[in-house]
């Protein structure tokens, strides 16, 4: 690409003439030293940059006299120092240097640019390299490095330490210098940058004052085609005691962060780049928000907006992570039909599983832990703007801890399929994950599948949820008939409870007594013998065995609803949404208790179903006998419209906004406890709404955002005694 002036050429020991460059117009200030004529060509120029750095300028001073004076010259510039700087700097011995010049500047401009711009123009070597008043140089290394420096590049990169460590790319090729692996070290900071004088001059000037100044001045001269760049691993020559990022969100500007993107964008399509250094420079940016101790929560949030914004990251991919897909099925009927229709979905929806499965056995995009390079490597591509874990169960700590941690630092949803109470009984909840994993484990979201288990998070002090609806397969035909359709249909729970055969045998005596239809009652779990023994041994007891039909072992979802008139919902069991829903699927409304978990989210009472207070037998007989033949039309009617709101296109549109809102919020670290039912409900059940966890839980968490650590638990009230004994006693143990 040509350039507006030419660049310098440079014979090591030839003097040459050096192109003249337009004097540049500056703020007043005046000279206290001058040029002599040096005996040797010089071809590299250190140039520092300070202000108000009286406690650090002696020791770069003194480091600086030890470089070679034929071969290395010194341009200083003070942006105005108000604290004796300049004193100090004409009191060193560098100072009647011939290879030393100083400007002091009158005003402080508040940018090392306008002293680099100086620099630059007052040079005479074809090379730069920058320095600022707080930093350090090996003269022995620059030395070195400015003897191995040849004509025709624009930036020559070398190593740097910080804090005593070497900072250098992982791995580059001099044959392609721009490349995804040296990007974001070329973008960012001087330190241990040699820099074609042309450049520097023509690129240095800069109207924004804040941070990232370096940053803005690489990309300036790389954009403008001075893209000669060489990687040169030698002995480090510049050092950084501290970093200098700014904990203040204050400067972070959004203007100048999206024209920085933009430029990226630019340098992306030309030299065939990926997001890598959008990904490093967002989660840096986060993270001086998330310790800028200035900031409220709210204003914390707001800054996270006002940056991700400015970043523009879309979803790409979302997570699921099980135990396995079979045991998913179980929770979820339509897990088939969700799988089946992720493969097809604009964002890439990856299964990440601890067991493989029989019943899907060729997922696609699906990830096996045994495979852990494959895994951690598809996990390492994964950026947290743009990819989002959705945990479907407890497993995720029983993955291999270089998985575990690839999955923690994306944001984490947790979705609760099982009720945090049973409907019955109303209970915790037994398959509830265990508290001594969960605790572990932190997230972004919490996603329930029914409003009252939302409620009941609320009133933990937890409001980072979502409510979202369960799927069911959408069926392309109603073909319920009401003259064909005319039995009751009841399925029984799974868990087989002795009050459901109780239930059961009393329901079959109404119905016989009321003349009404039969009853016929499917068994779909085989390990309900002894339960179907019992019931079938009752039934004839009352003398039912005519009105109450008893299908063992059916698996067929139309053998259960083809002939159903209406489909009578245990009270029991913890799968009510995907039960009400497959029945609406065939066209057959349902009766239900209005306790069942999401019940009452689904059925419209007397639309499409109908919803009781009280499920006693008598209750049932009484609302079966009392619906008129003729609505059983509109009602099938009615429910099988109502099931296409409920599709799996619906639930993954759903899965993917949370998910995207949920990346577009992420802080950079998950820190909302996962929360187990039974101290949930144990909790709930003690002590009603109890306000003093919810204060309790937001100042440990500002406490661990302070410490700089995630949340791992929710301080419940049940550790409130012992936390009072253990005070007493160290009062005690004190006095």
């Amino acid at each position: 690409m040509s350039k507006t002036l030419a660049a310098s050429r440079w014979i090591p020991g030839v003097a040459v003439k050096v192109n003249a460059i337009a004097p540049l117009s500056i703020a007043a200030g005046h000279e206290i030293k001058q040029w002599s004529r040096l005996p040797m060509n010089p071809c590299l120029t250190v140039g520092v940059t300070t202000h108000n750095e009286r406690d650090n300028i002696t020791v770069l001073l003194d480091r600086l006299l030890r470089l070679p004076k034929g071969r290395i010259r010194i341009i200083l510039y003070d942006d105005g120092s108000a604290d004796g700087t300049a004193a100090l700097i004409a009191k060193h011995p560098l100072f009647r240097q011939e290879n030393f010049q100083a400007h002091l500047a009158d005003v402080n401009f508040g940018s090392p640019s306008v002293g680099r711009r100086y620099i630059a123009e007052h040079a005479t070597t074809p090379y730069l390299t920058f320095v600022d008043g707080d930093d350090l140089i090996d003269p022995d290394a620059l030395a070195a490095a400015a003897e191995r420096l040849r004509p025709g590049f624009d930036i020559v990169m070398t190593p740097f330490v910080l804090r005593n460590e070497i900072n250098f790319v992982k791995e580059f090729d001099n044959d392609r210098p721009i490349s995804n692996s040296t990007i974001s070290r070329l973008l960012s900071g001087i330190a241990g940058k040699i820099y074609n004088r042309e450049a520097v001059f023509l690129h240095a000037k800069d109207d924004i004052k804040g941070r990232s100044e370096d940053v803005r001045l690489n990309m300036r001269i790389v954009l403008a085609g001075f893209d000669r760049v060489r990687i040169e691993k030698v002995k480090p020559f510049y050092f950084i005691e501290t970093s200098r990022k700014s904990t203040y969100s204050k400067n972070i500007l959004p203007e100048e962060l999206s024209a920085r993107v933009s430029n990226y964008r630019t340098l992306k399509d030309r030299y065939g780049l990926d997001d890598i250094y959008l990904r490093t420079l967002h989660r840096n940016l986060l993270e001086v928000v998330q310790r800028d101790p200035t900031l409220t929560e709210s204003e914390r949030k707001i800054q996270r907006r006002t940056i991700n914004a400015a970043m523009t990251f879309q979803l790409r991919d979302v997570v699921h992570v099980m135990r396995d897909l079979s045991s998913l099925s179980t929770r979820m009927r339509a897990t088939p039909a969700i799988i089946q229709a992720s493969g097809q979905r604009a964002i890439r929806h990856t299964w990440m599983a601890l067991q493989g499965s029989e019943t899907h056995p060729a997922v696609k995009n699906a990830q096996r832990p045994s495979d852990r390079q494959a895994s951690c490597s598809f996990l390492d591509q994964c950026h947290f703007a743009e990819a989002v874990v959705i945990i479907h169960d407890d497993s995720i700590k029983q993955f291999p801890i270089s998985i575990q941690s690839q999955l923690s630092r994306l944001p984490l949803v947790q979705m609760r399929w099982s009720p945090l109470m049973s409907a019955r009984a109303k209970a915790p909840s037994q398959d509830a994950p265990a508290w001594a994993t969960m605790e572990l484990c932190s997230a972004s979201r919490i996603v329930c599948a029914n409003g009252q288990d939302g409620a009941l998070y609320k009133q933990c002090g937890i409001n980072e949820l979502e409510t979202i609806k369960r799927p069911v397969q959408v069926r392309s035909s109603n073909t319920y008939d009401v003259q064909e359709n005319k039995r009751f249909s009841y399925v029984m729970s799974s868990d087989g409870h002795p009050e459901e055969v109780n239930f059961l045998v009393e329901l079959a005596r109404v119905l016989k007594d009321r003349e009404l239809a039969p009853l016929h009652i499917f068994a779909v779990n085989p390990d309900q013998a002894p339960v179907l023994e019992e019931l079938s041994a009752r039934l004839a007891h009352v003398g039912a065995l005519e009105v109450a039909v008893v299908e063992r072992g059916v698996t067929s979802r139309s053998a259960i609803y083809d002939q159903a008139r209406i489909v009578i919902l245990p009270p029991w069991g913890d799968n009510a949404g995907d039960s009400i829903l497959e029945s609406f699927s065939f066209g057959v409304p349902v009766i239900t208790p209005g306790y069942l978990p999401g019940a009452a989210e689904i059925i419209r009472d007397r639309e499409d179903g109908f919803i009781l207070d009280e499920f006693s037998p008598q209750d049932v007989a009484l609302r079966l006998e009392l619906i008129p033949l003729a609505d059983y039309a509109a009602l099938s009617t009615n429910c099988f419209a109502r099931h296409k709101e409920f599709s799996v296109e619906q639930y993954l549109t759903s899965i993917e906004t949370i998910a995207s809102d949920v990346a577009r919020d992420f802080p950079g670290e998950n820190s909302l406890p996962i929360v187990d039912s039974l101290h949930v409900w144990d909790a709930l059940e003690t002590h009603g709404a109890f306000p003093l966890p919810a204060i309790r839980s937001y100042a440990r968490r500002r406490v661990f955002r302070l410490r700089g650590k995630a949340v791992r638990v929710l301080v419940l009230l049940r550790v409130a005694e012992p936390l009072r004994w253990i005070r007493k006693r160290m009062t005690s143990a004190l006095q």
